[in-house]
């Protein structure tokens, strides 16, 4: 019987590891944008390494249930700090919430079209025609229409199946579906588990820009309490380069963490694969050229211009870019070219899964 993601992760919530009271230690509210996975274990693992606590704070992580409602938690003063999809803070943005980006933690959100590796299709062209499911509530599902322009295929040809985040795997391994969309370092890392063998077809690989989650407090935290903005980007850009730079240690470490994760052997499969993945998602040449953090307000730019096009709303006004994000706080934590030659040669094997 196959696994969806959330069969996986049923019953996973964040957890806080046991760590001796310090004094002065700054108690902070975070919140993933979903349960933990491989692409949110880095502030486990700077909890645990104590990165946070050497800045004088420390993380209480509590599970999300989306980018959009976590992000709507953060706006709201329920937390301070959180990790978002870009692509729901700027629409959010743009609806007047005073959200405040801080920190770029990936450079390709990985959205995309999955296909079962013995399929005929082996060129997004191919996708014209076919029967694509997709859950119209993720993030790479409103621009699905701009990576068909872009891809070269007439999106009238497609038959499009709303499905949900329980399905749609399944529906892709019984063949009733040729494809379908979503975010590769969760639902690749779900087949891939499971002992399926998919290609993904990236939206950035026909120039779709898309970068994943960024770090985001509010515009008031910003203002009021620029150095804790400051502690908290480097504690998580310190935390990412561990995940990058040991591999075996971040998992161990993970699943002490968060041990419910470890339900089963499948289950495990799907975090050493999905923290991979998402390690592929990160080293781009940004992150190696500026640092970890910083992210590209041209991309950000882009990026608005879609939302607005593709999944905006008449109560949506354009945000600027620098209306929310800023690289004040990032870049200032670097892996050398070694480290980044060594990161790439470890990733190999899951990069012949994409094109």
């Amino acid at each position: 019987m196959s696994l969806s993601r959330r069969s996986i992760l049923a019953g996973a919530a964040a957890s806080t590891l046991a760590m001796p009271a310090i004094a002065q230690t700054r108690n902070i509210s975070f919140t993933l944008s979903w349960l933990a996975q491989g692409s949110s274990c880095f502030p486990y693992i700077g909890r645990a390494k104590g990165f946070f606590k050497s800045r004088g704070f420390d993380l209480t992580i509590s599970r999300g249930f989306g980018s959009l409602p976590a992000a709507q938690a953060i706006g709201a003063g329920k937390f301070d700090f959180g990790l978002v999809i870009a692509s729901p803070t700027i629409l959010l943005v743009g609806k007047g919430l005073p959200l405040a980006g801080i920190a770029t933690v990936d450079y390709d959100g990985m959205m995309g079209v999955a296909v079962l590796a013995d399929s005929p299709i082996k060129s997004p062209k191919e996708l014209a025609g076919k029967k694509i499911d997709t859950v119209v509530a993720s993030a790479e599902s409103p621009l699905f229409p701009a990576y068909a322009k872009l891809a070269g295929f007439d999106l009238a040809s497609v038959e499009m199946i709303n499905t949900d985040p329980n399905s749609k795997e399944r529906l892709l391994i019984g063949k009733q579906v040729d494809a379908m969309t979503g975010l590769a370092w969760g639902d690749l890392a779900v087949l891939l588990s499971q002992g399926i063998e998919a290609h993904w077809f990236l939206y950035s690989s026909v120039g779709l820009p898309g970068y994943g989650q960024a770090v985001v407090t509010t515009q008031a935290m910003v203002d009021k309490d620029p150095g804790l903005c400051a502690a908290v980007t480097e504690g998580l850009m310190e935390s990412l380069a561990f995940t990058l730079t040991n591999p075996e240690e971040t998992q161990d470490l993970f699943f002490k963490a968060v041990p419910e994760l470890v339900l089963n052997r499948a289950a495990q499969d799907f975090q050493r694969i999905g923290m991979a993945l998402y390690r592929i998602a990160i080293a781009q040449k940004p992150a190696q050229e500026h640092g970890l953090g910083w992210g590209d307000p041209a991309v950000y730019d882009t990026m608005t211009d879609l939302m607005m096009k593709y999944a905006s709303g008449p109560d949506v006004k354009r945000p600027a870019v620098e209306s929310w994000y800023t690289n004040r706080f990032a870049g200032t934590v670097k892996l050398s070219p070694a480290q980044w030659d060594a990161v790439g040669k470890g990733l190999t094997e899951y990069k012949s899964y994409f094109s």
